[in-house]
């Protein structure tokens, strides 16, 4: 007790590094200087330090800031691309941060800068010099052993199990109409992709031989043909029960566009009847559930079966006759 006041006890707060500027680094220093410098800042620079880095990088992709945003991030790009030292070699001496914001920095993935982002260090590198795919729910180790086509052999990174063959970029949006897949040699194409690289057209499948014309999918790595009104009803039967009113009319959309130029009765049927159910939706005349009922009696109904009974008995009977 001293001058009628008592002291209280308080808990010491918590003492944060102080950096000096000299010891700092920067992202432009980890896009440009050699590795093991950098890597050896690194290990003498607190947590803290480290994970504001990571920070002022997500804010970077995230270009809140606009062009100057844009700006940094394809200097930081360029700085990275640039450089023929980042080699499996030379990035075992990596620092893990240091890592995970190179390949975020090559790939534009704010997912490699998350806290809770579980990546080995060797998984980091190989993303680093293309022999592993970059989508982290994939993960497949590159180039792909059991394909010899020219993107799959030329494009460094390309995944051939979830890239599309067009933009080379993966989303998560599977089970959807916005994906094609070849049904020969496996690879994936964007459907809006596939739409402006005019790979959608009237024509014959492949599968089938000659036979009447249908809207059929032309795959950039076998050339061969795929046909679409089958894929379509897959994807609806076995992927639309849990599709919300918003994500069926956005489907319905992708479908219409998908047949918009169809001449074939079954395919301009199909395009009608997406049309139909849209606006249906959006006036809120059905609801979700009526929607995927309606357009899975369309697929299941008699105009329908008799449609495919009747194009696959021409095939047989045409090759016969051969």
């Amino acid at each position: 007790m001293e001058s009628g006041k008592a002291q209280i006890d308080c808990p010491e707060p918590s003492v944060i590094p102080r950096v000096s500027n000299a010891d700092k680094i920067s992202l432009r220093d980890i896009a440009r200087e050699r590795v093991d410098i950098v890597s050896e800042k690194m290990h003498n620079l607190p947590d803290e330090f480290l994970q504001e880095l990571k920070n002022d990088l997500r804010v970077i992709l995230d270009g809140a800031n606009g062009s100057q945003h844009r700006d940094e991030f394809f200097i930081l790009k360029k700085l990275v691309q640039n450089r023929s030292n980042l080699t499996a070699k030379t990035l075992i001496r990596a620092h893990r941060v240091q890592l995970e914001i190179l390949v975020a920095i090559n790939t534009a993935i704010q997912g490699f800068l998350h806290p809770s982002t579980s990546l080995s260090r060797t998984a980091l590198i190989e993303m680093l010099v293309y022999k592993r795919c970059i989508n982290m729910a994939c993960q497949n180790q590159l180039p792909p052993i059991n394909c010899t086509c020219e993107k799959c052999v030329n494009d460094n990174g390309f995944c051939n199990l979830c890239m599309c063959m067009i933009c080379s970029k993966f989303d998560f949006e599977v089970n959807t109409c916005r994906w094609i897949g070849c049904d020969f040699c496996s690879h994936w194409t964007h459907t809006d992709c596939a739409i402006v690289e005019q790979l959608i057209c009237m024509g014959v499948c492949t599968k089938n031989g000659a036979g009447p014309s249908e809207m059929v999918f032309r795959c950039q790595s076998c050339n061969r043909t795929s046909e679409l009104l089958g894929w379509v009803k897959d994807v609806f039967q076995y992927c639309a029960a849990s599709w919300d009113g918003e994500a069926l009319i956005r489907e319905l959309d992708f479908v219409s566009r998908v047949f918009h130029g169809s001449t074939d009765p079954q395919g301009r049927k199909l395009f009608c009847k997406c049309d139909d159910l849209k606006e249906k939706l959006k006036s809120a005349k059905v609801d979700s559930k009526a929607a995927y009922t309606e357009i899975l009696m369309f697929f299941q109904g008699k105009s329908f079966l008799v449609y495919l009974n009747c194009r696959y008995t021409q095939y047989f009977c045409e090759y016969t006759l051969k």
